[in-house]
């Protein structure tokens, strides 16, 4: 199978899924078992997602302590409110992969994860967004790797809504890791709690479409589109 059929064979996965879902109410059910090759990408993802998360809470650690003299103090608050919701989506998708592991016979034993934070890292708030940055590109490659040997449409349909989630993340922290984008001035010097919202909008959820009781991108009745007319 070619790289671009098994993504199109995920996406139509994706589309059933979401059609079961509003027609019947309910998710597609999970296999009872898979083989073991297959629970062993699901521990390795699952492993993915909660070093992810571990990365996340030292940046906030660092976030929180930057100096006062830091070239990027004003938008702290953007920042930290930005690392904690993308953080909450990785501790969503932990959560998914782990259930459906465990539901088709593996073992929840990886651990709490552990930091990405690599030697020499000069704790700033512009190297903060570099390290989100290259945490979202691995965890999108490697889910989006894993999605090739995946045998089960159910862990096919999984992998798919978590990949572009984490690819939306990647691509946000980018741009402003480059310099393309800077926070809005009304973000500037306001505390993480104020923004909380603001965050929120860049990428409003963890999963594309509903997965279980995780709602999706699908469930976003209320995202506005932009005006085109001004």
């Amino acid at each position: 199978m070619t790289d671009d059929s098994s993504r199109r064979d995920a996406l139509r996965g994706i589309s059933a899924a979401a059609s079961l879902v509003l027609v019947t109410g309910r998710p597609p059910p999970r296999p009872s078992r898979v083989s073991s090759q297959e629970r062993e990408v699901l521990r390795t993802l699952l492993a993915v997602e909660r070093d992810t998360v571990a990365t996340y809470d030292d940046c906030l650690a660092v976030i929180g302590g930057v100096p006062a003299s830091d070239p990027l103090l004003s938008f702290q608050g953007m920042l930290e409110a930005l690392a904690q919701h993308f953080r909450a989506h990785h501790q969503e998708h932990a959560t998914q992969v782990a259930l459906h592991l465990v539901e088709q016979g593996g073992a929840d034993d990886v651990g709490a994860g552990k930091s990405l934070r690599p030697a020499g890292f000069r704790p700033t708030l512009q190297n903060v967004i570099a390290l989100a940055t290259n945490v979202e590109k691995a965890a999108a490659i490697a889910h989006g790797d894993a999605q090739r040997r995946l045998d089960h449409g159910v862990n096919a349909r999984l992998v798919a809504a978590i990949v572009s989630v984490e690819s939306q993340h990647f691509v946000v922290l980018d741009l402003l890791a480059r310099g393309f984008v800077t926070p809005p001035a009304t973000t500037a010097n306001q505390p993480a709690a104020a923004l909380a919202a603001t965050a929120r909008r860049l990428v409003p959820r963890a999963f594309v479409v509903t997965l279980g009781d995780a709602p999706g991108l699908d469930d976003e009745h209320d995202l506005p589109f932009h005006d085109v007319s001004q």
